[in-house]
Parts: C-alpha cells; sequence; structure tokens
C-alpha cells in the first residue's frame, strides 16, 4: 500500500533551545487511520500544525502523494495541501446554517447542493441544513464539522481531539460513528488525542509522542503486548515498576541492565501462580466495578493491585510470569 504521507527529518524549533518536534521518519498508508497519542506538551498539536501547513518547519521534508509541501525550497500553503481539519472546539461558524457551513469549502465548479446531501447523510444530519450550530447538540455539532471537512474530498483528513468536549457515553457513541465514517468514505485519517481509548477505538495504528519524539509505534496489541517502556506501559493501564527487592520478594532475579514493571490488574489473588508472595491487607477502596488494594510485602515494600472483591488481612498475592514486562528502557511517565 503507498504511502500518501510521508515526513523525513522534520524539526521545529520556536527559539534558540531544543526542538518541540523531531521526527526522523513517520508515513500514514493510504485509506488508514492513524494515531498520534501524547501527553499535553508532547508535540503533537505541532506535528499536526506542520503537516496542515500552518507553521513552518525548522528543516526537514513532508510530502502528501509523493509531492512535497515542505522542505528547504518548498511550502505549499494550507488551503492547496488538500487537507480536511476538524478542530477540537468544531470551529463552525455561528452566523450561517448548517448547510452553508458544509458548503462553504466547496468550489463553485462542484454541484453543491448534491455534495452536501450527500455529507449531511453520510454523517446522518439530512434534514438538519437550516438549522444553526447554536440548535444543535455538541454531537451533531461534531458530526457537522466532520461533514464539512470531508465535503471537499480531501486528500488526508486531520482530527484535533475530536472527542474531548464530549461526556462520556456520547464519547463511546461518537467513536463508533467517526470510525464508521472514515472507513465507509476510505479517507486517510490522521488522528490526534491524549486519550488512548480514543486511539484503540479508531486508529489501524497509534505513534506515541513524547518530548517531540516518537516513543513507539505499532497496532494497539503489539504496544499494549510488547510496549518498551513503562511509559508506553502506563498508557493503556497502572503498571508497578518492580526495583531488585520488589522482584526478589517475588522469588524473581532480575537479569543486569532489566527494568520491570507488572500491570496492577495482572496481579492475582489467592490463587496458583509462578511468582507468588504472602502480603497484609492495608485498604481495600471500592472505585466502581473493582477494588484497589494496598498492602504491605515481607520486605516493608508497599504496593497496589486490582481485584473484583474486597480484601482484607493477610493473602497471597502474585502474577504469571508471563505476565512480567520486561524492559531494555525504564523511561518513565
Amino acid at each position: 500500500m503507498a504511502a500518501l504521507l510521508t515526513i523525513k527529518q522534520l524539526e521545529k524549533s520556536f527559539t534558540k533551545g531544543n526542538p518541540v518536534v523531531t521526527i526522523n521518519s513517520l508515513s500514514l498508508q493510504r485509506g488508514s487511520i492513524l494515531a498520534v497519542v501524547g501527553e499535553s506538551g508532547s508535540g503533537k498539536t505541532t506535528l499536526m500544525r506542520l503537516i496542515a501547513g500552518l507553521e513552518t518547519p525548522t528543516r526537514g521534508t513532508i510530502a502528501i502523494n509523493d509531492a512535497i509541501v515542505s522542505n528547504d525550497k518548498t511550502f505549499v500553503s494550507p488551503e492547496n495541501r488538500q487537507i480536511g481539519m476538524v478542530f477540537q472546539d468544531y470551529a463552525l461558524f455561528p452566523h450561517l446554517t448548517l448547510y452553508k457551513n458544509v458548503a462553504y469549502g466547496l468550489s463553485k465548479s462542484q454541484d453543491i447542493n448534491a455534495r452536501v446531501s450527500e455529507v449531511l447523510q453520510l454523517v446522518g444530519l439530512e434534514g438538519y441544513e437550516e438549522r444553526y450550530p447554536h440548535q444543535l447538540s455538541g454531537g451533531q455539532q461534531q458530526r457537522v464539522a466532520l461533514a464539512r471537512a470531508l465535503a471537499p474530498e480531501p486528500e488526508l483528513l486531520i482530527l484535533d481531539e475530536p472527542f474531548s468536549n464530549l461526556d462520556a457515553s456520547l464519547k463511546l457513541q461518537l467513536r463508533n460513528e467517526v470510525f464508521s465514517i472514515l472507513k465507509s468514505t476510505n479517507v486517510t485519517a490522521l488522528f490526534v488525542t491524549h486519550d488512548i481509548e480514543d486511539a484503540i477505538a479508531i486508529a489501524d495504528e497509534i505513534v506515541v509522542l513524547k518530548d517531540g519524539h516518537i516513543k513507539q509505534q505499532g497496532n494497539a496489541e503489539t504496544l499494549y503486548k510488547a510496549p518498551e517502556n513503562l511509559y508506553i506501559a502506563s498508557l493503556f493501564s497502572a503498571v508497578l515498576e518492580l526495583n531488585e527487592i520488589r522482584l526478589k520478594s517475588f522469588g524473581i532475579t532480575p537479569e543486569k541492565g532489566k527494568h520491570y514493571g507488572i500491570r496492577q490488574c495482572d496481579f492475582l489473588v489467592n490463587q496458583e501462580c509462578s511468582c507468588m508472595a504472602q502480603a497484609t491487607i492495608v485498604k481495600s477502596a471500592f472505585q466502581g466495578g473493582h477494588y484497589v488494594n494496598t498492602l504491605r510485602i515481607p520486605n516493608g515494600n508497599v504496593l497496589n493491585c486490582i481485584s473484583q472483591q474486597k480484601l482484607g488481612g493477610i493473602v497471597n498475592i502474585g502474577f504469571q510470569r508471563e505476565t512480567l514486562l520486561t524492559f531494555e528502557n525504564p523511561e518513565h511517565t
């Protein structure tokens, strides 16, 4: 499959200090959805703006459809990059009807009525043409923003934190709807988010960005099962770092140069397992659907684990050796 977006040796600095983004190589295959996941300050918004042409790189090359849109000699303006944008706050025109919002970016040479009708049907808003943004719910406004971005048939669609302003139940519904829409149109999409659950629900592949650098790239299963460090592992669930003292409590001798962790949900309580220790429950707190337990193991170390029942007294706690996470790189959050 051919790459629609290709990035090489990309760097962006706003001052003479360290670059806020340094991407050696990144590509996005045609028809696929790539999520860029990162915490605040990771550089994900800057990367998105560089691709869209809203920022100028310090150095490096960005190509769309094998055509260079940015390097040291070329800079194609945003409106000529064939990129559609869905902004975090939707950026709808409050004084325009839904129809006019969607039609705004369409060429007069197109059959505007037919195209607006087509994309509104796609997002489930046919019949809403004469309503204004303030007359729509948050989910409907997001779908209008998506329809407007899709209407000109862009080569690349960029979605900037599209679910961050929605409540939890609506977010679940909209994630499924957006995924279906993107796949039904076979649009190539770059999805920027701080929420790994959004990325898992939408993306074919995930890039984890931290301090302006790509820390790991792969599908959700790869990142979950084979995280390269504690930071990647902790994106999916709470992870406890296991130092030498803790490891030996569970009968494990660490290898030199290796770093270890265990997901709190992988602890087993009062069950047979390959790595086990006795522990005293300090606290068992209900967290809605499960309990978070604070316990003390024989060496005096305190750790947390998750269980489905409230725990108390002395228990046997452990894990299966295959669930132990092993890292060459100890990088933390």
